[in-house]
């Protein structure tokens, strides 16, 4: 029971945290279609004065801005998804980790091989050389 407790409340930490992403993508879509829509409908051009064309011109760059702050916030939010896929596919890094620890162990493995053939070559070497060296101290 205690098992599927954590797992339940995971699941629970996931579906909440989907929801809110949802909420925030149609909030953000939501403003911009807004923004948008009034942009457009400022833009008519029917009989106005020019106060009227400078409360519109200030209501287009209001909106515009909204618009901007609407944009960075869905930048930010793929921004966030994309960290939290790098960092928490378990999958992909434990897959990464094995690829990674097979590697260093074939490259461990080359250069144990590689230093008991040294070794060897080493040995050989010396034998070699006091043989050398005891038949010259005889003669």
């Amino acid at each position: 029971m205690s098992a599927q407790q954590p797992r339940s409340s995971a699941r629970q930490t996931l579906i909440q945290a989907e929801e809110q992403y949802n909420k925030r993508i149609d909030d953000d879509v939501a403003k911009l279609v807004d923004c948008f829509s009034d942009i457009v409908r400022v833009g008519e051009n029917k009989d106005k004065d020019k106060f009227r064309v400078a409360q519109e011109g200030y209501q287009i760059e209001s909106q515009s801005a909204q618009i901007v702050r609407s944009t960075e916030s869905l930048l930010s939010l793929i921004t966030e998804l994309k960290q939290h896929l790098l960092l928490n596919d378990t999958d992909t890094l434990s897959q990464l980790m094995k690829q990674r620890t097979n590697a260093l162990d074939t490259q461990r493995e080359e250069i144990k091989d590689t230093i008991c053939t040294m070794r060897r070559e080493l040995a050989t070497t010396i034998y070699d050389l006091e043989s050398v060296y005891f038949r010259s101290l005889s003669s």
